[in-house]
This record gives structure tokens, C-alpha cells and sequence, in this order.
């Protein structure tokens, strides 16, 4: 016969061989591909959570690497798929190669990738026309989101496919056309543009670039910056959110008629418990639907905000930037009480 203690080593070894299998049977898993245009081509990975059902239309999020960064480097400093794997959506991760760029960053300042058709652009919206061939993509949550030169291209992406993306998210990016060449890309990381008023229209021209019908009534956009960035000069943000303001403005009505200002409607203050503290500034249109968001995270340098763990490019001392974007790309366009939003236990806001 047994002894109670022996019984209960048994007990807990097959617990642990149950928990074992239910982790593994409850991960996504990835799928490698690669899409083409007249502009060549690209690798991706897709991230496929579990919980993904081929007979249901599923929201999918294009995440852009940055420099000298893999795929697989954003998905792990991001966190990303955990988030996709708890909501329930597709994470897609071009691929950029050396030989289009050295460094592997994203050319988000040369003028053949500002423009719908052509370039990165079009490999990019390649690589979205790929995955939903392939998979049950509801046509109205495609979202896209990156990091430095990525965070630039994904602002590029909505402003030359605003049919294609539902909202965008960046992290130290900056302004579509805030630079058309290496040594003006370089100045607008370092002081910013000089003209951010006119930028609204340029991003609003490239809309309606190739289009037979009129973008999106809204195109709404968060940005995470670090108030601590030595490469990205935290100016960069404001300067976004100015275009973006002049961005959607137009897209209401077609006119310049400052249907949405750069004026918060609200503002919160908060801290990481043992990290960072924040301002988080919310935008809404006359109708007070969810336009904007500008999170400043001070101390974060030129990182991921809320990273899974420290690393290059990686600080867990900040917001939860992914699940923050998740959470704003959900909420955008409809009204909603931000100060009601979910609370991460590790986050403490008050509204000033």
C-alpha cells in the first residue's frame, strides 16, 4: 500500500504532466510565408493564436520590426502574441532584408516608399493581401503598429493604404513625410520637421492617392514615446499628433474645418508600480468619438514600453504599450469614458 506521501508525489507529477500538455495544447503556433509585388518581395511570420477559429473573421495586427531587429526580436520584446493570444487576434511580422537595407531598418524617408503602389508600401500590403487569403481576416480590425523605423512605417502604411488599416500604432516613429532622404530622416529623429502644420495635408493627399473612393471617416492612431529617447526626440510625438489631427480634420468632411483640434479632452497622470510614471493624453472629435492618444513615458529611453523582460530595445519598467494598443484600436471611433478604461494592476492614473 501506498504511503500518503508517496500518494501525493504521484498525485503532483501527473498535475504536473496535465498542466504540461494544457500549456502546450493552449499556445499559438508559426506560420512562415512570403508575399511578392512589382517591388519584390518579403518573408513573414504569422502568429496564430490557438483560440483561432477559421470559420470566424479575426482581427489581425501587422507589427514592423526596427533596425538591426528580426521578426522574432519585436515579438519578443513587444509581447505581442501573448496579448493576440488572450484577445484573439492574428500578429503578423514582416521581414525586412539587409540587402534593402544595411542596418535592416524599415525606409520609411525615401520618397519611392511614400507612395501607395510602389516600394515598401506595396510589399507590405502585399504581405496583409497574403494573409488574408489565407486566413479569416475581418476586413475592419487590420491594424498596424512598430517601433522606430518601424513606428515611421507603419504611419507611412496608413497614409498610403487608409482602405487596408483601421488604425495604427507607433512607438518612437515619427511623422509620414517628416523626411524625404537619409540626412533629413537623421534631422527629424534629432529636432523634429520644421513645418508639422503642413504635414496633415501631405498625409491627406496620399490617402486619396489611387483611391476611387473617399478614406475612412477616421483614422485613428496611439503613440508611445519615451521621454528619455536619446535617438527619437521625444518633439517627434507632438509633431505626429499634429499631422494626425490635420489627417483626420480632413477626413471628417474634406475640409480644414478643425473638427479635430490638437486639444486634449482629457489628461491622466500615472506610475508603474517600481518603474516609470506617465501622461497619457486622450483626443476626441466634436462627436466625442476616440480619435487619438499620446502616451509620454518618462525614463523610457528607445524601448518597447512594458516588455515581457529587459533587453535591447526592451523595458518593463513602462505602460504595457501592446496591450494598451490593443485595447485603443478596440475602442477608437466609438465614445467612451477613458478614465473607465481596464486597469492593469500595475498602473495608477489620476485625471488632470
Amino acid at each position: 500500500m501506498l504511503s500518503q506521501s508517496k500518494y501525493i508525489a504521484i498525485l503532483l507529477a501527473l498535475l504536473s504532466i496535465l498542466l504540461v500538455r494544457s500549456n502546450s495544447a493552449s499556445a499559438g503556433e508559426w506560420v512562415r510565408g512570403t508575399a511578392s509585388s512589382a517591388s519584390g518581395s518579403r518573408n513573414y511570420a504569422l502568429w496564430v493564436p490557438a483560440a483561432y477559429d477559421k470559420h470566424k473573421a479575426t482581427p489581425l495586427v501587422m507589427m514592423l520590426h526596427g533596425c538591426m531587429q528580426t521578426p522574432e526580436d519585436l515579438a519578443a520584446i513587444s509581447g505581442m502574441n501573448a496579448v493576440a493570444d488572450r484577445h484573439n487576434f492574428l500578429v503578423v511580422y514582416p521581414e525586412q532584408t539587409a540587402a534593402a537595407n544595411p542596418l535592416k531598418c524599415w525606409n520609411w524617408f525615401d520618397p519611392k516608399n511614400q507612395t501607395r503602389g510602389s516600394g515598401e508600401p506595396a510589399l507590405l500590403a502585399a504581405i496583409v493581401d497574403k494573409v488574408q487569403s489565407s486566413n479569416n481576416i475581418n476586413p475592419k480590425k487590420i491594424y498596424v503598429a512598430g517601433i522606430s523605423a518601424g513606428g515611421a512605417m507603419a504611419v507611412v502604411m496608413s497614409a498610403t493604404y487608409p482602405d487596408l488599416f483601421s488604425g495604427v500604432g507607433a512607438s518612437a516613429g515619427l511623422a509620414f513625410k517628416s523626411a524625404t532622404s537619409v540626412e533629413s530622416g537623421l534631422a527629424a529623429m534629432k529636432q523634429g520637421t520644421p513645418n508639422p502644420q503642413q504635414l496633415g495635408l501631405l498625409a491627406y493627399t496620399a490617402m486619396n492617392d489611387g483611391l476611387r473612393v473617399r478614406p475612412k471617416k477616421l483614422l485613428p492612431l496611439i503613440v508611445f514615446q519615451g521621454g528619455a529617447d536619446p535617438y527619437v526626440n521625444p518633439l517627434n510625438a507632438d509633431q505626429l499628433l499634429i499631422q494626425w489631427a490635420g489627417v483626420n480634420d480632413y477626413l471628417d468632411d474634406g475640409k480644414a474645418n478643425q473638427s479635430v483640434k490638437m486639444e486634449t479632452a482629457e489628461t491622466f497622470e500615472g506610475n508603474i508600480h517600481g518603474g516609470y510614471s506617465y501622461t497619457r493624453s486622450i483626443y476626441k472629435n466634436r462627436a466625442g468619438r476616440l480619435v487619438m492618444e499620446k502616451w509620454i513615458v518618462k525614463g523610457l529611453a528607445h524601448a518597447w514600453s512594458g516588455s515581457p523582460a529587459a533587453g535591447a530595445f526592451a523595458d518593463p519598467k513602462g505602460p504595457n504599450a501592446s496591450e494598451e494598443m490593443w485595447r485603443f484600436f478596440e475602442q477608437a471611433g466609438k465614445r467612451v469614458n477613458a478614465a473607465a478604461k481596464k486597469k492593469y494592476p500595475e498602473t495608477r492614473e489620476k485625471s488632470q
